[in-house]
């Protein structure tokens, strides 16, 4: 019962994120308590280098990103991810024995420290040529197929929330690069209206919630669009969202 409290509280969370920034304090330490591991870490793995968000806190020195980057390319998760672009979750059993992982340098220098003997890691997203995912880590024994079955499961809503996050965080970056679409030619009709719609609720919400009709609800909408000069919902809700003005305006 415990595990399906955390399930649903994790999937049903996901929702008030708003920025890519908040996906790993959020996320990691869901997945950590959930499928139980000893230190979890959010990783960007790439050309510009190397940076993780690690669970609990302070569990990685700064120092030793130098360390990893150094031997990345030694991870046998990490080079599966590179050539692949199925996110699903792997071990690094998977891929090599137990002797075989304390022969790399990577286990030496890095792994062994901590300490670290088995890992389990998934992708959420396969943009370009960095690999960006989460890693469970335990000193004492490997992860179960059970543990892979329900990373497996979770995964599809983790990449698709992580990748409506970046989304959202460009949108914002070009409309805040974009002159002259102020969130103060809207009137104050239009404002609380978009505001509700930002939050997530549907046409016939908004319209219960105001008492009006969907119709007039939609027809606010599209004088927002205009006036911002954006096309759907989620762009004018990414306006919103990187508007402080907006957010100032109007009571929550």
């Amino acid at each position: 019962m415990h595990q399906l409290e955390t399930v649903v509280n994790l999937v049903g969370g996901l929702d008030s994120l708003t920025r890519p920034a908040q996906f790993p304090e959020f996320v990691v330490p869901a997945l950590a308590a959930l499928i139980g591991c000893d230190v979890a870490t959010y990783n960007e793995i790439g050309p510009r280098g190397v940076s993780y968000w690690d669970f609990p806190r302070g569990s990685l020195g700064i120092g030793t990103r130098e360390t990893f980057a150094r031997y990345v390319d030694e991870h046998p998760l990490v080079n599966h991810y590179r050539h692949s672009i199925d996110g699903t979750p792997v071990k690094i059993s998977d891929f090599m024995a137990s002797a075989q992982f304390h022969r790399l340098n990577l286990y030496e220098y890095f792994f062994r420290p901590i300490p670290v003997e088995h890992q389990i890691a998934i992708t959420v997203t396969a943009r370009g040529p960095t690999v960006i995912g989460i890693a469970l880590n335990r000193t004492r024994h490997d992860f179960s197929e059970s543990d892979r079955d329900l990373l497996s499961v979770l995964r599809r809503p983790l990449a698709d929330t992580y990748s409506g996050l970046l989304r959202i965080s460009e949108l914002r970056a070009q409309f805040m690069a974009a002159p002259g679409r102020s969130m103060k030619q809207l009137t104050p009709a239009e404002l609380d209206v978009l505001r509700r719609a930002a939050s997530g609720a549907t046409n016939a919400a908004i319209a219960r919630q105001l008492g009006c009709s969907p119709r007039t609800v939609a027809k606010h909408l599209e004088h927002v669009y205009r006036k911002l000069d954006v096309v759907d919902r989620s762009a004018a809700a990414a306006r919103y969202a990187s508007d402080d003005a907006a957010w100032k305006s109007v009571p929550h």
